[in-house]
């Protein structure tokens, strides 16, 4: 008899056990399948909204097309069907770089972008870039300088460092009026390396700052003086955080704009400067 119910005690333990089982795996089931909905919907709302951002920053550099090329049309002049034409590549190499940059950042939003991280002079790697964008700033009458600690080393992506600071430089070109100043400084900071970019300009209302990183993002027309594509700053974002790293602007002492970029560092791929 005990034997029995020894038995039958087993008996439902097991289908106790057996039946908590299923249960588990079905919840672990639904939570899979509700998270590739998610993933689903989000990779259906960014392709939607990719194809909406190329629609929009297209629209007009299409409509000057057309008009350009029905102006050329009714007239029959060389000279002005090879200046309409020069115009015509050069809309046409806008809108190149436009679609390159939306498939770039497609790529590192998604993680899918390939990173070389190796050991970088960050310090020697800031010092080429302030020489290269001198002459630029120069011819807009602004002042660039640089305050960079001696002997910066970090693991990273060269070539995404440089397109960082390529469009944070871009970017500060096209906003900060002439006679301004822009400062580029870096420093270690524990084990992270913080480098700011930062100016004299206009500055960024408070309720831009976060705005400015989405796609296709502008301030207010009459805050700038040129226009672009909206896409150096989402890029930039991007870039950051295939390096782990994050960017964020806030006012600067100059009283502009002070765009900050944090990357890890160990204490190992800081170098501390020579004695």
């Amino acid at each position: 008899m005990w034997l029995s119910i020894v038995l039958l005690l087993g008996l439902v333990g097991g289908l106790a056990a057996y039946w908590w089982l299923q249960r588990q795996q079905r919840r672990q089931q639904q939570k899979k399948e509700a998270l590739l909905r998610r993933q689903l919907v989000s990779v259906t709302q960014s392709t939607r909204q990719t194809g909406d951002n190329i629609a929009h920053d297209l629209r007009t550099p299409l409509t000057r097309l057309r008009a350009d090329v029905e102006a050329a049309l009714r007239h029959d002049d060389a000279e002005m069907h090879r200046a309409t034409l020069e115009r015509v590549l050069d809309e046409i190499q806008n809108m190149q770089n436009i679609v390159n940059a939306l498939l770039t950042l497609g790529q590192a939003e998604a993680g899918a972008m390939r990173v070389r991280k190796k050991n970088v002079d960050l310090s020697g790697l800031l010092e080429e870039l302030i020489e290269l964008y001198m002459p630029s700033a120069e011819e807009r009458q602004l002042t660039l300088q640089g305050r960079i600690a001696p002997n910066l080393n970090i693991e990273a992506d060269r070539q995404l460092l440089a397109r960082i600071f390529a469009n944070l430089f871009d970017n500060e070109l096209k906003y900060v009026p002439a006679g301004g100043t822009i400062l580029l400084t870096a420093l270690a900071k524990g084990l992270h390396v913080e480098i700011r970019v930062e100016d004299d300009g206009p500055g960024i209302p408070v309720e831009m700052r976060d705005k400015i990183f989405e796609r296709f993002a502008r301030l207010d027309p009459s805050r700038t003086l040129s226009g672009g594509s909206g896409l150096g700053l989402s890029l930039v974002k991007a870039f950051a955080q295939l390096l782990q790293g994050e960017v964020r602007v806030v006012e600067s002492s100059l009283g502009g704009a002070a765009f900050i970029l944090t990357l890890p560092a160990s204490v190992a791929e800081v170098s501390k400067p020579s004695p």
